[in-house]
């Protein structure tokens, strides 16, 4: 009787520890922004990323704060309460209040679709980013995508910029393609907007004066990326993008970064904080390198605009 009682103890042991490893459960909180084929893609990579590297016992609570600062700020506060072991935020105003909200606790931020996570306050630097913060940023190499617009239309004098001035890293990329846009031998024209409600009017004013329209990585102004398409290409001016998620809604090209990959990246960050205890802090904010070439054979036939044979010969047609 007592070999029974000993060896059952042993099992009860042994198959103790066993869960206590294989079952444990990771609660993630996943923020986004607002509702667009970039900021989904974000989230989609992270999600696919985990379930590849293993990690099955994720719990993941998904929201999304519909490009509203309270509604933000109100999930970030249930996800503290729900006890999350980590923040997912996606999109700069996402990750701001990510951060904000979550000071004084110990919950680790993974951001990610953040131009310039240092002006934005959310890390010392991307070297270094110290405290409990780490991410992915969707920096766009604009210096390549000025030059394809080149390239697709040599006679190109102005190109035409839209963007919302109260997103700091669409401030910052108006920055960057200011002082590059005259090595392409092309001027800016740029629109700023506060609100969705200024984009049409925006859209008409810059592309009266534009050869080509060009969508940076701004979230208000992708989402309204039909609405803008609709008015350019009534006039007959191609519309370029930094991505390429909704190359089928009337952009003609997008030498485009993958947010699904850049998902992927914060996946692997995620599994270092949670699974490998490194600290955030730690964890140097990573920047994608690899772009990709989509054109839209239908949209070029449209506008009449003849694709050049340097671009055939790496892109992929839609």
């Amino acid at each position: 009787m007592k070999k029974i009682l000993l060896l059952g103890l042993i099992i009860l042991v042994l198959v103790g520890c066993g869960s206590s490893k294989d079952e444990t459960t990771f609660k993630i909180g996943i923020l986004q922004w607002a509702e667009h084929a970039a900021l989904d893609d974000a989230a989609q990579g992270l999600i696919s990323e985990l379930e590849s590297m293993g990690l099955d016992k994720v719990e993941i609570i998904h929201k999304n704060a519909n490009d509203d600062n309270s509604a933000a700020n109100l999930i970030v506060g249930q996800f503290v309460d729900a006890g999350v072991d980590l923040i997912y935020a996606i999109a700069t105003p996402a990750a701001q209040v990510a951060v904000s909200a979550t000071e004084g606790t110990d919950i680790p931020v993974v951001f990610n679709a953040v131009t310039d996570a240092v002006s934005a306050g959310l890390v010392e630097s991307n070297e270094k980013p110290n405290g409990r913060v780490t991410g992915v940023s969707d920096m766009a190499p604009i210096d390549t995508q000025l030059a394809l617009i080149k390239e697709f239309l040599p006679k190109a004098n102005a190109v035409g910029v839209i963007y919302n001035t109260g997103e700091d890293n669409s401030v910052h990329q108006i920055a960057l393609i200011e002082s590059l846009i005259g090595n392409h031998g092309m001027t800016l024209n740029v629109q700023g907007v506060s609100s969705a409600q200024e984009i049409a009017f925006a859209s008409e004013q810059v592309t009266a004066n534009s050869d080509a329209i060009y969508i940076i990585t701004d979230n208000m102004i992708a989402k309204a990326a039909p609405q803008v398409v609709g008015i350019a290409n009534e006039i007959k001016v191609p519309v370029f993008m930094a991505e390429s998620g909704q190359i089928d809604q009337g952009i003609l090209a997008s030498d485009s970064i993958s947010y699904f990959g850049l998902g992927t990246q914060a996946a692997r960050m995620v599994k270092s904080i949670l699974v490998d205890g490194i600290n955030p802090g730690d964890i140097p904010v990573e920047i994608s390198q690899t772009t990709s070439l989509f054109v839209n054979e239908k949209v070029a036939l449209e506008l009449g605009v003849e694709i050049p044979d340097s671009i055939l010969e790496r892109a992929t047609l839609k």
